[in-house]
């Protein structure tokens, strides 16, 4: 333990640029908590912290905060900082000003050749998966002005994108898995592929293992430890057509259509297995999970629908807000805000302070204590994006201050 807090970044220059929830690039940093501070303060932790339960089962009323209606079919969104980045189809990337919610402002765009599914940003670039035309590489150094840096044509039609460090990993439909060396975004190259059988949308990387929501095929699960050459780990085949995943520890959530949120314990990757579900009112299309807390972009009837899962066994309902459009996406920056991809109504912008919230909660066990905070601290240590508390795109002393914020104060 004591060798966890011996080398952790607390004061100086310890900006570390996230790379999609990938290894960060971090410039030299100053300023060590020495080992007997780090016992000290371990142990300080160990004494007076008190597992604070959550409010299970509390219903909360989600509210409107402000909307902008994109001139395209709005499928995808990423924020960073008081920005969203929206992949709107027919109308390419939407870069909009949220700094006052209630009035989001349109900053620029850049009307990609395809029809843009998905987009992720790292630092001043947006990759953009561009459905025939590939993977889309835009400079959004200048926002008002965005600049094509490059692109790589992906097989069949790029619908997801996630990066890690130099390396894009895109969902290709019915040619899987694309694995792009993106170290010049001018001419980014071909590293390896893995054909899933079904047709691969949605992509969430964790350290070498990929898992991707394969529609057709539910869950599949991807060695990339060798880019050349991905491997087959495993499978699981969710009841309906999975559309998105997003990872947590050893917990997968698929937003598989009509059969909803499904719990997936990924272990051992070699036989997943089912550990619950929820059944959303309409078609679940994109999930995100912060604590012990679900998110699902449910399109048609359900809009934005709220779960608590800190009993994967037995998820159960906290709240929803029916959205004017389909919603396709959603992010969640900090336990305040839900933004999501609204189809034909653009980005819809929905205030989620009133749910009852476990975000320290990281090992989901349905209390905050010592064990979640020193979770954080080997995450924020490694520079894992996880540990990018306030959204910034920044690892620092904030996102440190951010989480002990949430950590005191528990669960609402």
């Amino acid at each position: 333990m004591l060798s966890l807090f011996s080398g952790m970044r607390i004061f100086g220059q310890d900006r570390c640029l996230v790379r999609s929830r990938g290894v960060p690039a971090c410039p030299p940093f100053v300023g060590h908590l020495t080992k007997a501070t780090a016992l000290l303060f371990t142990l300080t932790l160990f004494a007076f912290s008190t597992p604070q339960a959550k409010a299970a089962g509390v219903p909360c009323t989600p509210t409107f905060l402000g909307s902008y209606n994109t001139p395209g079919a709005a499928n995808g969104v990423t924020v960073v900082g008081t920005t969203a980045y929206v992949a709107d189809g027919n109308s390419g990337l939407q870069i909009i000003d949220i700094s006052n919610p209630a009035t989001p402002t349109f900053l620029g765009s850049y009307d990609t050749p395809g029809y843009a599914w998905g987009v992720t940003v790292v630092g001043t670039t947006a990759y953009v998966a561009d459905d025939w035309f590939g993977l889309q590489i835009i400079d959004i150094s200048d926002p008002a002005t965005p600049a094509l840096l490059g692109s790589y044509n992906t097989p069949n039609g790029a619908r997801g994108v996630m990066v890690v460090g130099t390396t894009a990993y895109v969902t290709d439909g019915g040619s899987g898995l694309q694995i792009i060396d993106i170290s010049n975004p001018a001419t980014p190259t071909f590293l390896g592929s893995y054909d899933t059988p079904g047709y691969a949308h949605g992509v969430t990387v964790v350290g070498t293992t990929a898992y991707i929501a394969d529609i057709f095929s539910g869950l599949q699960i991807i060695d990339i430890s060798n880019p050349a050459a991905p491997t087959f780990l495993g499978s699981y085949n969710t009841p309906d057509l999975a559309w998105g995943v997003t990872v947590v520890g050893t917990t997968a959530y698929v937003a598989d259509w009509d059969s909803g949120l499904q719990i997936i314990d990924i272990s051992n990757p070699a036989a997943p297995t089912f550990l619950g579900s929820y059944n959303t009112p309409g078609e679940a299309r994109g999930v995100t999970v912060v604590g012990t807390t679900a998110y699902v972009a449910d399109q048609l009837y359900g809009g934005l629908q709220i779960i608590n899962i800190s009993n994967p066994a037995a998820p159960t309902f906290l709240g929803s807000y029916s959205t004017p459009g389909a919603a396709l996406g959603v992010t969640v920056v900090g336990t305040t805000t839900a933004y999501v991809a609204d189809r034909f109504s653009g980005l819809q912008i929905i205030d989620i302070s009133d749910c009852p919230l476990c975000p320290a909660d990281l090992n989901g066990d349905g209390v905050v204590n010592t064990q979640d905070f020193l979770a954080f601290l080997g995450a924020w240590s490694a520079g894992d994006p996880l540990a990018d508390w306030n959204d910034d795109g920044d690892i620092n002393t904030l996102d440190f201050l951010a989480y002990l914020t949430d950590w005191s104060a528990g669960c609402s």
